[in-house]
């Protein structure tokens, strides 16, 4: 049996979502998560704003939608259960059909906005989005995020990299 993850942060970088161990069985295609916005309101340990959704009346956030197999779930669980939970939500692929996908929601999200993600985490959006051909529109939004330098230059380089592109 397969699982459908909805991607709409770093996970959209192909790159590193393999980098939690997990095998995608497609390449992931376009979706979206109607009536969401994007927002950085999830605290990383590091100081940085990570991304996260919630509700929004008229917002709609773009993402990646890959199938995994049901043993990887438990992997992705683990590598983003510092500070995520899953939901099943609807998400729209292919014009106007819906299917339920596992989307991971902060699990303390902040009401304060000012965390800004790094540049190298801002990049995994922007090329993740080009990878799966998300709207120009949408990437020109991603473009726009404001984000910060990180310090910490190893990590930096070893975010950096990860590669967005598929595996043949």
């Amino acid at each position: 049996m397969s699982e459908k993850v909805f991607a709409y942060g770093s996970n959209m970088c192909s790159g590193r979502f393999r980098a939690y161990a997990v095998s995608p069985e497609t390449s992931g295609s376009s979706a979206l998560l109607p009536a969401y916005r994007l927002l950085f309101n999830k605290r990383s340990q590091d100081g940085s704003g990570k991304a996260n959704v919630e509700p929004h009346d008229g917002g709609q956030v773009w993402g990646v939608l890959y199938t995994i197999p049901d043993a990887d779930l438990a992997t992705l669980d683990r590598g983003e259960g510092t500070g995520y939970h899953r939901a099943r939500m609807p998400v729209r692929i292919n014009g106007n059909e819906m299917t339920e996908a596992w989307v991971y929601l902060a699990s303390r999200p902040s009401n304060d906005t000012s965390p800004r993600p790094y540049s190298w985490y801002k990049r995994f959006l922007v090329e993740g989005a080009r990878e799966h051909s998300l709207p120009a529109q949408y990437i020109a939004t991603l473009e726009n995020i404001e984000a910060v330098h990180d310090t910490d230059g190893a990590r930096d380089q070893q975010r950096r990299a990860l590669a967005c592109e598929a595996q043949s």
